[in-house]
């Protein structure tokens, strides 16, 4: 076996094999009544295996955001539609005022207010940010005002809480059925008025036209219900998708200070250099305090 080579997919499954036989070991050797590694033990069995373990750390935090992946977690009630995702991490207040950067460029907005928008209460075409020890809120509107947005950005324990929806005007319900048949309503006047038109042209009556126009538009159901729900798949797209930028540029931020900090201890160990015994001392000691220093 000593001379056999080993090809790619092989070499993938000994080094997966092998970590869990490592695991299993870690785990036999410590708590028997407990099935699994903890993100140290995990950091340490790949550190024996020659990988790096950070790469152990940024693997958990893609595991922990497949499992909260915001598509699964979209919800339409009645005038809502509300995606939620719950981290167990707990970013910064710097990081969270990026989050607030980044909704912003997303919807090509500001949450900059003017005296105008603040004497009047309105803020269309613009996020409104509402701030509390624990929680930050986005709260965006249209320039039209068909359409607002809400991000909830919050602490809870040792855990971070994001929660996206979106509602429509006048808090019009996005699964009613009576959806449907709204947008038949001009179809069907515009249908009639032109059969009763063509029809009175031709055969001197307007009744057989407008009947045949109301068949018409009803025979445009199934187009409408089917752009219907076309439209209402976009918002819900649009509200998972925000979710899921935002989940992930905090879990990209946690990766980034995790190898910052790692970073950061292995360049202090190295930096404090123990002198030579030859070296006359106060040279010793001057080079000390520049590595120090430095």
């Amino acid at each position: 076996m000593s001379d056999r080579i080993f090809n790619e997919g092989e070499v993938q499954k000994l080094i997966k094999r092998a970590a869990e036989l490592e695991a299993e070991r870690s785990v036999s050797g410590k708590d028997s009544g407990r099935n699994g590694l903890t993100i140290d033990e995990l950091k340490a069995v790949a550190s024996e295996a020659g990988l790096d373990p950070e790469l152990i750390v940024k693997a958990a935090l893609e595991l922990d955001s497949e499992q909260t992946h915001p598509k699964e977690r979209v919800r339409v009630n009645r005038e809502e539609i509300s995606s939620e995702v719950w981290l167990d991490y707990q970013p910064s207040r710097e990081t969270v005022d990026l989050l607030v950067t980044e909704l912003n460029h997303m919807y090509g907005t500001t949450d900059e207010l003017n005296w105008w928008d603040n004497l009047w209460g309105t803020h269309e075409g613009k996020a409104k940010v509402t701030k509390t020890a624990s929680t930050t809120e986005w709260d965006y509107k249209t320039e039209a005002g068909m359409y607002s947005t809400r991000v909830l950005m919050q602490r809870r324990g040792d855990r971070f809480r994001i929660r996206v929806s979106k509602r429509r005007f006048m808090g019009l319900e996005w699964g009613n059925s009576l959806n449907y048949l709204i947008p038949l309503v001009p179809v069907a006047v515009v249908f009639a008025v032109l059969g009763g038109l063509t029809s009175s042209s031709v055969l001197g009556i307007e009744w057989p036209g407008i009947t045949a126009g109301l068949l018409l538009a009803l025979g445009c159901y199934p187009i409408v219900r089917f752009l219907t729900k076309q439209f209402l798949k976009k918002h819900k797209n649009e509200v998972a998708e925000t979710a899921r930028q935002l989940s992930d540029f905090v879990l990209q931020s946690s990766v980034s200070k995790s190898k910052e900090s790692s970073s950061g201890k292995s360049r202090s160990a190295s930096e404090i250099e123990i002198p030579d015994d030859n070296q006359d001392s106060d040279v010793q000691s001057f080079k000390l305090r520049n590595n120090l220093r430095e």
